[in-house]
């Protein structure tokens, strides 16, 4: 055994959690002891969490970027490794241990250089500080009237030639592609791209409540950030929302409170069955920076209030991490077992990695952050390896 987590509080399948120790070896969790001290041999690293919750670590599944990096940077080489590597400083710190990177609606040809440079990336996972799972496509087959940040030059109808392209270039990386089904063109992918092993997301999108039941019904089973960039709900108009939550699709959601409001997501997850919810970050190139105004892709885009605004105040991201998102759950009212395990296990499970990650059991993969009653972020560790530290022994 190389290292051993003493006294923490774990995490539990029923939302519980239960003191004990957890021994690591060769970047998998070992053992777990409730009952009895484990017996040590020398050379073994002891971390003693007296009174500090012990979670699987975060997955993001929607994240585009942060403190100063974009997947879609233009910048290569050592540049592009700086970035890199200071975003996964940040994430880190944020207690994400894998990510889904995003891409916003692009051209053809940058989403097949978004592709290679993910490829590239996640076969690194090994010295990652970060693992790469997969990738998440926000776009570009959407409603134009729904674009959100995304520029509309770059909308555009689904198309058979490119998605196969992409689809194979990317060898199985594609793990969430959000469209809007209403776009005759979009709705006829669904399938090809549910075959392919894909998470068809619904988002930036006008589609009615028979649309999405649709779009579901042909294989559709996420909405991308919930509440946000499609037709509000209310007593007389069902909706995207109603249609998920009738067929038990996934559930996005950004718990910063202010995208989605703190009211509104206590009502919303308190009738959904919570395993279907997914945190999500929607982090992007300027989270985590200080307050002030950036320029992204030849727009401003201005960090305030915990929020990324357009100019025009259009919601472009939140600037807190996951674990920030978890807690104000708690916030909310519910339990901090149910808040941790919407941004682990909800996510591994959503795009199929829950065998290996996103809960404390024997034999997955050591991805480990230990937090404060605040969720404050004391130490992350990411395939047996210490990645994050802040005042832990």
């Amino acid at each position: 055994m190389q290292l051993l987590i003493k006294n923490s509080l774990i995490l539990q399948d029923n939302d519980t959690f239960r003191k004990g120790q957890l021994g690591i070896d060769q970047g998998k969790i070992a053992a777990l002891w409730y009952d009895e001290p484990p017996s040590l041999t020398t050379g073994v690293e002891l971390i003693d969490a007296e009174g500090c919750l012990l979670s699987s670590g975060f997955i993001d599944t929607h994240n585009h970027g942060g403190n100063g990096f974009g997947y879609d940077s233009g910048s290569t080489g050592t540049e592009y490794d700086t970035g890199w590597g200071k975003l996964q400083e940040w994430l880190s710190g944020s207690g994400v241990t894998s990510i889904l990177p995003t891409l916003e609606s692009s051209p053809y040809q940058k989403m097949l250089n978004f592709i290679e440079r993910n490829l590239a990336l996640s076969e690194k996972n090994n010295s990652n500080s970060v693992e790469i799972v997969g990738v998440h496509l926000e776009g570009p087959y959407f409603n134009k009237s729904r674009k959100g940040m995304h520029q509309e030059q770059y909308i555009r109808p689904a198309n058979k030639i490119e998605i196969k392209r992409i689809l194979d270039k990317s060898a199985g990386l594609v793990k969430v592609w959000t469209l809007a089904p209403e776009i005759k063109e979009n709705m006829s992918f669904i399938e090809t791209l549910t075959a392919a092993g894909v998470s068809v997301s619904i988002g930036h999108t006008e589609a009615d409540y028979d649309t999405a039941m649709k779009a579901f019904s042909a294989g559709a089973n996420r909405v991308t950030h919930t509440f946000n960039t499609m037709p509000s709900l209310n007593q007389r108009y069902k909706g995207i929302i109603t249609a998920a939550w009738q067929h038990g699709a996934i559930m996005e959601l950004i718990a910063d409170g202010r995208h989605v409001s703190p009211t509104i997501i206590k009502m919303f997850v308190s009738a959904t069955d919570p395993g279907k919810v997914v945190l999500v970050s929607d982090n992007n190139v300027c989270s985590g920076l200080p307050e002030g105004s950036y320029m992204v892709h030849n727009r401003p885009l201005i960090v305030v209030r915990g929020c990324l605004e357009t100019e025009t105040g259009v919601l472009a991201g939140t600037n807190v991490g996951l674990n920030q998102c978890a807690f104000n759950l708690t916030r909310y009212g519910f339990s901090a077992g149910t808040a941790l395990k919407m941004a682990s296990e909800n996510p591994a499970r959503s795009i199929g990695i829950f065998d290996r990650k996103g809960s404390i059991a024997p034999g997955k993969d050591a991805d480990l952050v230990i937090l404060d009653n605040q969720f404050n972020v004391l130490l992350t560790i990411k395939g047996g390896r210490i990645v994050y530290r802040k005042n832990m022994r």
